[in-house]
């Protein structure tokens, strides 16, 4: 779907009759002439149109070559032509012509892709067109408005805008209108991810289109959408019949062969994601060729990215990154940055080696490109609340105050920097006290760690005393003992001489018995270096208990906790701790795996739960995740959260020895 192109609004009373003017717009139409043949054309048609008599006559011809000029591109002579057009409406005080040409202007600013300047005008233009009641027009303006908010992601706002317009063409009954706003609504809804919403709208569209005799592929795009959002939904079969209801479609190559790819290209992919590969190679091969001879680049990205999928589920790794590589090499040429983001995300999936590297660039990417679009959606705001009235009024206060804001910016300058300076003494006071909290958790930490070694030095002790005790007195008492009935001479019947052998090999029993257990008692099971690792597995049971999760804890038998810095094991204590405190609260899992591992000179830390998952994504972060960030970069570290919705959450931490 595109911005729609205006229609000159002309009083049929006041058309003038064919003349020079109306001879040249009209020569410069025929589709035989060249680009420069046309330009030629028109500026002759201009310098007539200027030495009119009248004011509303030159208005008429000026409005008349805008739209000429616009639609061909020629934007140096359109800027002209647009620019006294609009100044002779203002003067005639003209509604209809002014809104028209702001509606050109709106044109010419999403050509060149200029989409703040080009809102800006299409909502003059809606303006203008409210005034004089034209709810047709008025209509119009809100679909190009909402156009543009979908392009920059600000989906709410192009929802609402959309359903202004719905509102207004349903009064004046034109449902070809209708089915285009019904269609991008299940567009908006798509990208949303309301994918139930999307498929309703998308077939309501398809419901008005049968009521207007609107010729050409309008249903078939429709039904490729409805394939869409069906593949979204991961209905896969559904998605695939109505791509190929929209490729039954006679003539559809020739008509449009860029479509054509597009759908060939997504049965392809549909087929991939439901698992079934068998001669799909073929389907993404003849889709690139299609969109390589059309020199369609944003396809052919699309194309060597789906490509890159299939051999990278075939094991072909070498193809899928070359193929990776090739789309974002495009994509990159043409500034396509939606593109690129998709393709550094592939690239990080498939090319293990840099997988770092790529979405490092792809996290920088996609938070340009959102301070950008915020910027711009601000924009958007401001210009719906803002009155050319007050614009004029606030500049002549600039002219007549100029002193006074020079005053005003001056003392503000002073007002900031003594804010300023205040906050920033507060936030070295808040450092401070962060930084004596730190240290006061690391002293209370090595405490504990003392104390948990002296306590586990005691029982050595205990355990030694108790196993020289019994090794020594008990043991040598028995063995004594023992001995001194196998010397004796005991006369009696057989049964009486069986019983006193078997009291001697019971004895002998009971001596193999307190050796073994001497033995396991002078065993040291807790040496000094798992002292840390035996309170991370109190701390998990605990929290077990009160989660009702079972667990997995491993612990490198590598790492010398001795070596390790104090305040690597009580940050990691802490982030042990918040997440598990994180899945007892959020998770709803049933069970955790705690891995500390060293590897590089580095210990890496994963908690990962098999429960809910999140969506990392959204911005409004607990303070209990910031925490965990915070504590791995005071550690010189890396922290990294990945959660999928019902697939549970993995953290991520990893810093220096």
């Amino acid at each position: 779907m595109s911005c729609e192109k205006p229609l000159l609004v002309i009083n049929k009373k006041s058309e003038p009759k064919e003349d020079s003017v109306s001879y040249y717009i009209k020569q410069s139409q025929k589709k035989e002439l060249k680009f420069i043949q046309k330009k030629e054309l028109l500026e002759k048609a201009y310098q007539f149109a200027k030495k009119q008599p009248s004011d509303s006559l030159q208005n008429i011809y000026l409005a008349k070559i805008a739209i000429e000029t616009e639609y061909l591109n020629i934007n140096d002579l359109f800027l002209a032509v647009n620019s006294e057009s609009l100044a002779f409406a203002k003067k005639l005080n003209d509604g209809l012509k002014i809104g028209d040409a702001h509606w050109n202007y709106g044109n010419y600013y999403t050509d060149v892709e200029t989409v703040d300047s080009a809102y800006y005008h299409y909502h003059k233009a809606f303006e203008s067109f409210e005034q004089v009641k034209h709810n047709y027009y008025a209509a119009k303006m809100l679909y190009n408005m909402a156009f543009i908010q979908g392009r920059l992601k600000d989906y709410t706002g192009s929802e609402i805008t959309i359903f202004e317009a719905i509102s207004r063409f349903e009064k004046v009954e034109r449902y070809d209108r209708l089915y285009e706003c019904y269609n991008y609504l299940g567009l908006i809804y798509l990208e949303l991810e309301e994918f139930d919403r999307s498929i309703f709208y998308l077939n309501k569209a398809i419901e008005y289109l049968k009521k207007n005799d609107k010729k050409g592929i309008f249903k078939e795009w429709t039904l490729s959408n409805l394939g869409l959002a069906y593949q979204k939904q991961k209905a896969y079969d559904k998605a695939i019949e109505n791509f190929e209801n929209a490729l039954a479609h006679k003539n559809l190559k020739e008509i449009d062969a860029n479509f054509y790819s597009r759908l060939i290209d997504n049965i392809a992919y549909t087929k991939f994601l439901k698992g079934d590969t068998a001669n799909i190679v073929v389907q993404f091969n003849k889709a690139l060729f299609i969109r390589d001879s059309l020199k369609n680049s944003s396809g052919i990205v699309i194309s060597k990215r789906h490509l890159s999928e299939l051999y990278a589920y075939k094991l072909d790794t070498t193809t899928a990154i070359k193929l990776a590589n090739d789309a974002f090499g495009l994509a990159d040429q043409v500034e396509n940055n939606r593109d690129k983001l998709e393709t550094l995300h592939l690239l990080s999936k498939v090319d293990k080696k840099n997988a770092s590297k790529y979405l490092e660039e792809y996290v920088h990417l996609n938070d340009s490109l959102q301070i950008e679009e915020r910027k711009i959606r601000n924009k958007f705001t401001r210009i719906r609340f803002e009155t050319d009235e007050y614009i004029e009024e606030t500049e002549k206060l600039s002219q007549q105050n100029i002193f006074i804001i020079i005053g005003s910016v001056f003392l503000i300058f002073l007002v900031s920097f003594a804010y300023i300076m205040r906050a920033q003494r507060a936030r070295n006071k808040e450092l401070i006290f962060e930084r004596e909290q730190q240290k006061a958790n690391e002293e209370i930490f090595t405490l504990m760690l003392k104390q948990q070694a002296k306590l586990k030095e005691g029982r050595l002790k205990e355990r030694h005393r108790i196993s020289a005790d019994l090794h020594d007195g008990v043991l040598g008492r028995i063995f004594g003992t023992r001995l001194g009935l196998g010397f004796l001479n005991i006369k009696g019947d057989e049964p009486t001489i069986e019983k006193h052998k078997s009291y001697i090999d019971e004895l002998q029993n009971i001596e193999k018995e307190i050796r073994a257990i001497s033995h396991e008692l002078k065993n040291e099971i807790l040496s000094s270096k798992e002292d840390f690792s035996k309170i991370i597995d109190d701390l998990i049971e605990q929290k077990s208990k009160i989660g009702d999760f079972k667990y997995n804890f491993e612990c490198d038998k590598k790492i010398d906790w001795d070596k390790v810095d104090d305040k690597v094991k009580i940050n990691f204590y802490r982030i042990i701790q918040e997440a598990l405190q994180n899945i007892i609260k959020y998770a709803n899992a049933d069970f955790v795996t705690i891995t500390i591992e060293i590897k590089n000179k580095n210990i890496n830390l994963v908690v990962k739960d098999n429960g809910n998952g999140f969506n990392t994504k959204d911005k409004r972060k607990g303070i209990g995740l910031k925490n965990m960030h915070s504590r791995a970069t005071n550690l010189g570290g890396k922290f990294k959260i990945t959660s999928n919705l019902n697939k549970g959450t993995s953290v991520f931490v990893n810093c220096p020895i």
